[in-house]
């Protein structure tokens, strides 16, 4: 098969090969000149360091000229004997023959391509189409296969396959040994300026890195690059959010304190130690870090969010930590109760004999009435919550029985509920009673229903459906005038409710029946109607 290649191609002048020359070598001498540039501005920024670090001598601009020439001449140097190494470019390949070459017939390519498809000629099963197929062939076939080799060339593919991932493992993870710069720079011979560029370059590598999502590689060219040329605040909030994407947040933290140490201004900073503050669990610091964030950016959208979440969690953590105190005083209160053992011993003998040995015996009665006390305190919480409990749980057979429209037994089971638990709870007991006056609703018990809505309002005025189911009830009664109030009191508490929408203008329409005249509306009073489910008892 001819070779023809771009080169020989071009036509019998060498115009192409020379522009393609030409503009090669202004790239290169555009780098060169690039490099120049870097190399000459931090150059400029070490001389201003030093010159600040002397505390204000100057030795004037000709021995800073003269000191910038000398560094241009070094890198100058440096330059050349890289060159120098490299040596020259090689000439375009076949850039001599501008013998014009033309394609006539097939190429080799195509011709292989074609004998390949004229030479398949078998079936699926792999039997000349031209060959009938035979069951003894099947096999024939079997006694030409070698187990012993097959065995062994599958054991040579697993042996290769194991050392091309032994291989891969080794490549994908060479920075073992990265994290001591002197391994690779020898830190002692080299000066501020090839010290920076080192520093520049690793941490150009970490950038990298963390595009490509290598985070433990970028963390390792990041601390080199920190150890070649300390103090850059960028480059530890680089290293710091390499950590985060670690999960490493102790670190991240501490390398962001030194960036906000360094650079007071550094905004990132802020925001990488709240997040690593909030994995800690350390909220109140992370808010702190994201209002002053927020201070100097406040258009910044993550920095909202993460401040909202923090704060949730914040006042979860505080809560948790309040009812935590509080066992804790309860527990500590009643450990430091005063007690004595008592030796109880049993005696036939009036109540003046016992008298004398209890004076006898000399206890502390202040200690004694405390620890009495912490005991009868301690059974009395005991008996309340387990009232509490067994209230529950009638409660809850009374709302299954709602469900199954077994409304008589459903009233057995709040009256025992309400009989059980104890008056303190005012906000169970609400419900219990909200709950019996539906079922007395259902039932036709209108005066009954009044009273439990009554009840359950003195607990709670704000409740919107006792006021419903209490206008209901006296609409029952025929008492249009204050049905209507408690209605009107639950729409003004519930605006979207339909049920209540509803009543009110069914009691409307009978109190107009009653009278015999349209029932005028409240002056100024405008009710906006929204349908939403209908209502059930309360859990």
């Amino acid at each position: 098969m001819a070779d023809f290649d771009a080169h020989t191609l071009i036509g019998d002048d060498n115009r192409d090969v020379m522009f393609l020359r030409d503009m090669i070598e202004e790239s290169e001498k555009a780098e060169i000149e690039r490099k120049q540039k870097h190399k000459a501005r931090i150059a400029g920024e070490i001389f201003d360091e030093e010159e600040k670090g002397k505390g204000g001598e100057d030795g004037g601009i000709d021995a800073w000229l003269t000191d910038i020439q000398e560094k241009d001449s070094q890198l100058r140097r440096q330059q050349e004997q890289r060159s120098a190494s490299f040596g020259a470019l090689p000439p375009v390949r076949n850039s001599s023959n501008t013998k014009k070459k033309v394609q006539v017939g097939p190429s080799d390519v195509e011709k292989q391509k074609a004998e390949e498809k004229n030479s398949r000629k078998v079936d699926e099963n792999g039997v000349p189409k031209h060959q009938k197929y035979y069951q003894y062939d099947y096999f024939k076939e079997w006694d030409k296969f070698d187990v012993d080799n097959e065995l062994k060339r599958i054991e040579e593919e697993e042996k290769k396959q194991e050392e091309y991932k032994n291989f891969a493992k080794e490549t994908a993870d060479p920075f073992e040994d990265l994290s001591d710069p002197s391994e690779t720079y020898k830190v002692e011979g080299m000066t501020p300026l090839e010290r920076r560029l080192a520093a520049q370059r690793e941490k150009e590598k970490g950038n990298e890195c963390m595009k490509c999502g290598e985070t433990n590689a970028a963390s390792i060219y990041y601390s080199k690059s920190l150890e070649l040329s300390p103090g850059n605040h960028l480059v530890l909030g680089n290293r710091a959010q390499a950590y985060i994407g670690m999960h490493c947040f102790l670190q991240a933290e501490m390398d962001c304190d030194q960036a906000l140490a360094i650079e007071p201004s550094y905004t990132k900073a802020y925001y990488r130690r709240a997040v690593a503050c909030k994995e800690q669990g350390k909220y109140a610091q992370a808010i702190s870090d994201l209002e002053a964030l927020l201070g100097k950016e406040p258009e910044h959208k993550l920095a909202e969010t993460l401040l909202l979440e923090c704060r949730r969690k914040n006042d979860a953590k505080q809560k948790e930590e309040a009812e935590k105190k509080r066992r804790e005083e309860e527990k500590a209160r009643y450990d430091a109760a005063p007690r004595r053992k008592i030796a109880i011993q049993e005696v036939e003998d009036d109540e003046d004999s016992e008298d004398e040995c209890d004076d006898d015996d000399g206890l502390d009665k202040g200690a004694m009435d405390a620890a009495r006390e912490s005991v009868r305190l301690k059974k009395e919480e005991e008996e309340r919550l387990l009232k509490v409990e067994a209230a529950k749980r009638k409660k809850d057979e009374g709302n299954a029985a709602v469900k199954s429209k077994d409304f008589a037994a459903a009233a057995r089971h709040y009256a025992a509920a309400l009989k059980i638990l104890p008056e303190a709870e005012t906000q169970e007991r609400c419900l219990i009673y909200s709950n019996r006056a539906h079922v007395h609703l259902q039932t036709g018990e209108h005066q009954k229903a009044a009273d439990d809505c009554t009840k359950a309002l003195e607990a709670n005025p704000q409740w919107a459906k006792a006021h419903h189911r209490r206008g209901v009830a006296l609409g029952g009664l025929g008492r249009y005038g204050e049905a209507l109030e408690a209605l009107e009191t639950a729409l003004k508490l519930e605006s979207d409710s339909k049920q209540t929408v509803n009543e009110i203008r069914r009691l409307r329409k009978l109190q107009q029946d009653a009278k015999g005249r349209p029932a005028a509306a409240p002056a100024g009073k405008r009710v906006q109607i929204v349908e939403i489910d209908s209502d059930e008892e309360d859990e």
